[in-house]
């Protein structure tokens, strides 16, 4: 019955990250509503994705949790990595508003719950090195639609990124404060 439990929930799994990849590369651009009065459909997209990274069962694996330390340096690390490459870039124009600042913040925090918490935590059976390469891989991949292959060596450094913070620190909330950070930083 154990192993029966064991294919059922590898199975459900793997239907999540398959959806959700399908999901936020084929959502449409982000932007104001088509109709007033209804949410941005791409933020809606990924609110669900991230639903579904938080919600769908990860297959246990021991890791150990840092010290306090030791996390603040990883999520210092890769802020300061993505406000360095930041500052190589030109600003992108007109101020942002609040609500599009939010959004980018909940998208940072949807995508890290799914990509570092069930992509990350279902590939980390094979070993870290699989789980960081596999899920920034997947991370790259489903941004291919909305930045075009010229970003993909961007999205991967960042995927990878995200997912040596969640090796690091044992958890998903260093790379999505680090995620909600780049968003930010973009937006300046």
């Amino acid at each position: 019955m154990c192993a029966r439990a064991d294919r059922a929930r590898t199975f459900f799994t793997a239907a999540a990250v398959l959806l959700g990849c399908g999901a936020l590369a084929a959502r449409p651009p982000a932007g104001p509503p088509a109709w007033a009065g209804l949410p941005d459909l791409s933020l809606l997209v990924v609110v669900v994705v991230g639903m579904i990274g938080v919600t769908a069962p990860v297959p246990p694996h021991h890791e150990s949790r840092p010290g306090r330390v030791q996390w603040l340096a990883a999520l210092g690390l890769g802020v300061a990595a993505f406000a360095a490459a930041r500052s190589l870039t030109a600003p992108i124009g007109p101020p942002v508003t609040a609500l599009a600042a939010a959004s980018t913040l909940v998208a940072a925090v949807a995508e890290e719950a799914f990509f570092r918490r069930l992509v990350y935590g279902w590939l980390a059976g094979g070993g870290p090195a699989p789980a960081v390469a596999g899920a920034a891989a997947l991370f790259a991949v489903v941004h291919l639609p909305a930045y075009g292959v010229r970003a993909l060596p961007v999205d991967l450094a960042a995927g990878i990124v995200f997912g040596w913070q969640r090796l690091a620190t044992g958890g998903w909330t260093a790379p999505a404060l680090t995620h909600a950070a780049a968003n930010l930083l973009q937006l300046i």
